[in-house]
């Protein structure tokens, strides 16, 4: 049984901050599930204050916290030291905020970054970066992806929805792997045990009823490029915080959208960060990269996965 791990970084709206809609799995073999685990588990005791956890959840750490500005020599405290320079900050605020609905606006803010409060800016990189790693090197590995522009014409038009398409592709592709797997065992032994695959998603219950039907018919129809032969069950949705693996997918779909959202400028922060992954999407035995696709109008775009499959200028 492999397990694929799936999430999306970026929303399917046309008009917010994101250009791209980024759908990506994260596909291990259930033998090598406890060690993933621990690895998960190891990085997050290197960054998590004592007597606390946290869920690996990029929109909690990859950003500004506005306190630390204001703390001289924050860089060198302790990180109880710096915890509670921060706390201290943000329970002045609340004490000095009038409105009801204010101070619960602020309480909630404020619950959703206090595992990372200790942690410097330049941390919570490392934090990014080592879970990247992660992923980079952990051999029992292969991730699939969609990135969609939602720029693209087919999108604007309203041929294309994003997370249909990207959901279609991911699926087709993880079969397809499967399938590909199946064919080079038969090479040794006529009838092979089977490799089956499941689907674990994030919850979303925006779009948890639309792939579950899409996901159906799959199953009774196929796909545009054949039957779904074996992935199966229904997909399962779960929450992230907690299973380490739809962390680590959260981590990999957020850097894949910062490096086509920045237009992929060589020798960015963000082409660093996704080089650390791009050798892990599924690619044959000849090195043909088959796990990701950039989906933008041909010829207009130079990016790494543009020219690994030939669309490139």
């Amino acid at each position: 049984m492999y397990l694929l791990y799936v999430d999306a970084s970026g929303t399917p709206e046309k008009l917010d901050a994101s250009r791209h809609y980024v759908l990506i799995g994260i596909s291990v073999h259930e033998g090598t599930w406890f060690a993933l685990n621990r690895r998960i588990d190891g990085l997050k005791r290197r960054f998590s204050f004592a007597g606390q956890d946290f869920e690996l959840h990029v929109k909690q750490f990859a950003f500004t916290i506005s306190e630390q500005a204001h703390i001289p020599d924050f860089e060198n405290m302790s990180w109880t030291d710096r915890r509670a320079r921060v706390l201290a900050i943000r329970q002045q605020r609340l004490d000095a905020e009038q409105s009801a609905a204010r101070k619960a606006e602020l309480r909630k803010k404020y619950r959703y970054t206090d595992p990372f409060i200790h942690l410097s800016r330049i941390e919570r990189s490392w934090l990014l970066e080592q879970s990247l790693d992660l992923v980079g090197a952990h051999e029992g590995i292969r991730l699939f992806g969609e990135a969609v522009f939602k720029a693209h014409p087919g999108v604007v038009g309203g041929q294309i929805d994003p997370v249909r398409q990207a959901f279609e592709q991911v699926v087709s592709r993880f079969d397809s792997f499967l399938q590909r797997r199946h064919r080079w065992k038969q090479e040794n032994n006529p009838r092979p045990p089977i490799d089956n695959g499941l689907l674990i998603l994030d919850k979303d219950y925006s779009t948890e009823a639309a792939l579950q039907d899409q996901f159906t018919r799959y199953r009774q129809q196929g796909h545009p490029w054949g039957n779904l032969r074996h992935v199966i069950d229904v997909p399962f949705f779960a929450s992230s915080e907690q299973l380490g693996g739809l962390q680590l997918v959260d981590v990999c779909a957020y850097a894949v959208r910062r490096y086509l959202d920045t237009n992929a400028v060589p020798n960015s922060h963000e082409e660093r960060n996704f080089l650390r992954i791009f050798h892990r999407f599924d690619r044959d035995n000849s090195g043909k990269l088959h796990g990701l696709r950039h989906y933008v109008p041909s010829g207009t775009c130079n990016c790494h996965i543009c020219d690994a499959r030939g669309h490139g200028h």
